[in-house]
């Protein structure tokens, strides 16, 4: 949870994963897709998290499956988004 909650608070826009889930806005299919997180951004919390918690590299590939496709934010910028205006 911890590598939702940091993903969130730094996509565009931030949010508080918590409260997506207490909202019940995270249950809603593809509720990610609202949310963008530059790739570059994505992998440093990824990889800082997973060295804070010393995983091996098997556990690292298994983490990183479940969060990529799990419900982190998308890396992939929607077809139209203006950055200045979200």
């Amino acid at each position: 949870m911890k590598m939702y909650r940091e993903m969130y608070a730094k996509a565009d826009p931030p949010a508080d994963f918590d409260e997506l889930m207490e909202t019940g806005e995270a249950k809603r299919d593809n509720f990610f897709k609202n949310y963008y997180l530059p790739q570059d951004q994505y992998e440093e919390i990824y990889d800082r998290i997973c060295k804070e918690h010393k995983l091996t590299k098997r556990e690292k590939t298994k983490v990183g499956f479940t969060v990529h496709l799990g419900a982190s934010p998308t890396s992939v910028r929607p077809t139209g988004w203006d950055e200045e205006e979200n």
